[in-house]
C-alpha cells in the first residue's frame, strides 16, 4: 500500500464515526454509513426480477461464491448483500464494498442494458487490500482497539464490542500493533506487593 494510506484511514475512518456519532469504541453500522453516502443496500430475496432458480443459486447452491456486488448507474449505487452469511460477515461486506467506493476505485465493468447498470465485477488486488485496511478502520479503529483492549482485550469481547467476528479483531489486533502495545502496557505495570 502506498505510503501514508494507513494512517489516511484511521483519519479518514474516524471523520465517517464523527458524522455518523459513533465513538471510537462503539460498533459502526455499515448500513447507517450507506445511508449517509446515499448507497442503497439488498439483499437478492429483495430483487423482485431475480428468477427462483436465480436466487437458490446464490443462497442456497453456492452462497460461498460471493459476499457482495455492487451495481452503479448514473445516479444511483446499489450493494447487494449475501443474505446466506452471518450478519457479522454482511457487515463486513458491506463495510468493503463502501470502502471501494469512498476510495474512488475502479474495477472491470459489465453493461447491464436492460436496467441502465455498470456491474462491478472484480477489482486489482492493490484496490482489494486497501479495501480491505479501511474497511477494518470503519468497523475496528485503532484507536477504539486500544481503549477497548484496556477493559477487556479478550478477542470474543472485542468482537461483541464493534459486532464484528472475531476473525476481523484477530487480524485488526495483529496488523495494527494493539496487541504488542497492550501486552507491553500490560507488562509495564508492576505488580502491587502482596501483603503478609
Amino acid at each position: 500500500m502506498r505510503r501514508g494510506f494507513k494512517a489516511w484511514c484511521e483519519r479518514a475512518a474516524a471523520d465517517y464515526r464523527r458524522a455518523l456519532d459513533v465513538p471510537p469504541t462503539g460498533p459502526l453500522d455499515p448500513r447507517r454509513l450507506a445511508a449517509h453516502l446515499k448507497v442503497r443496500v439488498t439483499t437478492p430475496h429483495e430483487i423482485p426480477t431475480l428468477s427462483p432458480s436465480a436466487l437458490r443459486q446464490l443462497t442456497e447452491v453456492d452462497p460461498e461464491s460471493w459476499s457482495a456486488v455492487t451495481l452503479v448507474g448514473d445516479d444511483a449505487r446499489l450493494v447487494i448483500l449475501n443474505s446466506a452469511h452471518s450478519e457479522a460477515r454482511q457487515r463486513s461486506s458491506l463495510a468493503h464494498e463502501l470502502a471501494h467506493l469512498l476510495l474512488n476505485h475502479t474495477a472491470d465493468r459489465a453493461l447491464l442494458p436492460d436496467a441502465g447498470l455498470l456491474f462491478r465485477r472484480s477489482f486489482d488486488r492493490e484496490q482489494e487490500e486497501e479495501a480491505t485496511w479501511f474497511s477494518g478502520c470503519l468497523l475496528a479503529p485503532r484507536e477504539g482497539l486500544v481503549s477497548a483492549s484496556r477493559r477487556d482485550p479478550s478477542e470474543k469481547a472485542l468482537a461483541a464490542r464493534f459486532e464484528v467476528s472475531e476473525a476481523l479483531i484477530r487480524w485488526r489486533l495483529g496488523t495494527t500493533g494493539v496487541l504488542r502495545q497492550t501486552r507491553r502496557l500490560r507488562g509495564s505495570h508492576p505488580r502491587a506487593p502482596r501483603t503478609p
